[in-house]
């Protein structure tokens, strides 16, 4: 994600590929209420996080600007919108986030392992 733990600003999506969690998208800012949401839910990442400390601000594109990522346990589903242009696995759109998902776990969804 991105912004405070305490109020998120963006949801930096992630799937399993190939056993590890990749980055595969970023959402559209949150509405305060979504922000307030989340933030009862999310965990400060471990030290070993998979994820960088910093990734391109245009949506992970070629950009110079970074952002900081705020790292969070991997714990947390999200129900998320999403169009099918996919790129290299990536969303090329943002993704419209909807809700966290306390019935399911991250060991609930498919992987992206061939």
């Amino acid at each position: 994600m991105t912004g405070p733990i305490t109020r998120p600003d963006t949801v930096v999506g992630g799937l399993c590929r190939g056993g590890e969690l990749v980055i595969v998208g970023k959402s559209v800012s949150l509405s305060r209420s979504q922000a307030a949401s989340l933030a009862e839910v999310l965990k400060p990442g471990p030290p070993h996080h998979p994820w960088p400390d910093e990734v391109s601000s245009s949506r992970f594109g070629s950009s110079r600007d970074k952002v900081k990522l705020t790292k969070v346990e991997p714990s947390i589903v999200a129900e998320v919108l999403a169009d099918s242009a996919l790129q290299a696995g990536v969303w090329r759109h943002p993704l419209r986030f909807v809700r966290h998902r306390p019935d399911l776990t991250p060991a609930d969804l498919p992987s992206l392992d061939p």
